[in-house]
């Protein structure tokens, strides 16, 4: 076994869950509402009852609460005009502050298994990040059994390692080492021919998209740091999000 963190024994890898028919791309996540409540000491209710509901986006997907790359090619424009009612929300409200990547310009790695989001990267949103993975699982064939990639925030945690001919990633939320069930598993080689091009209509989108509007929306900058703060609010909101938005 390859070096791993200190305090685990890969016990995951080997039951990961093979997935034989999987899409790696990228999501641009979609809201279905803009937040105009107070920005310190929300209550979950306010967070139900202090929203303008947004018009459903008309843009045909698999999942009602993003889009992906390879839905958004060439359809950039319906997308803008989202992200233009979120603009004009924000700005009759004073809340152009909370015009950021979370939530409302997230986007997000994902691999997709039939109709499932397998993955949640959950504090992932932002280009710079999105990109990272996909370049990550874009290199991950070839060479010698490794460790990858391991993050964590704010007690979120994942590990993403590849071992001869699979590349496995588990993502768990607690202290301490990964559970040894719950991590998935895919074949390097189709997974780095999927990574490059999502990678590259990820691009095209986001480029499309910041023509559109002059500015970047979809990335902090700078880019946050590796290590970053205590963010109670963020963990709280990230947290309701999850559970709140799911497919319809």
């Amino acid at each position: 076994m390859f070096p791993l963190p200190e305090g685990e024994d890969g016990a995951w890898i080997a039951s990961a869950r093979r997935l034989p028919n999987f899409v790696c791309d990228a999501v641009f996540r979609i809201e279905p509402s803009f937040y105009v409540g107070p920005a310190n000491g929300m209550t979950a209710l306010e967070w139900e009852t202090a929203n303008v509901r947004l018009p459903p986006l008309n843009l045909p997907r698999q999942f009602a609460d993003r889009v992906t790359t390879s839905e958004l090619l060439g359809q950039e424009g319906t997308l803008a005009d989202h992200y233009r009612r979120l603009i004009t929300i924000a700005d009759a409200h004073a809340k152009t502050a909370s015009l950021t990547p979370f939530p409302y310009f997230r986007t997000q790695p994902a691999i997709i298994v039939n109709d499932e989001v397998v993955t949640e990267f959950s504090w992932n949103d932002d280009m710079h990040e999105t990109s990272t993975i996909l370049e990550i699982f874009a290199d991950s064939s070839g060479g010698a059994p490794r460790l990858l990639h391991w993050d964590v925030d704010q007690g979120w945690q994942i590990m993403i390692v590849a071992t001869e001919s699979e590349t496995c990633f588990i993502e768990w939320d607690g202290e301490g080492p990964p559970p040894p069930t719950g991590g998935y598993a895919v074949e390097s080689a189709a997974l780095t021919v999927q990574a490059r091009a999502a990678l590259d209509r990820l691009r095209t989108n986001h480029d499309r998209l910041v023509q559109e509007f002059g500015q970047d929306y979809w990335t902090y900058r700078p880019p946050p740091s590796p290590v970053r703060p205590v963010n109670r609010w963020r963990s709280f909101l990230g947290r309701l999000l999850s559970a709140s938005r799911s497919y319809r």
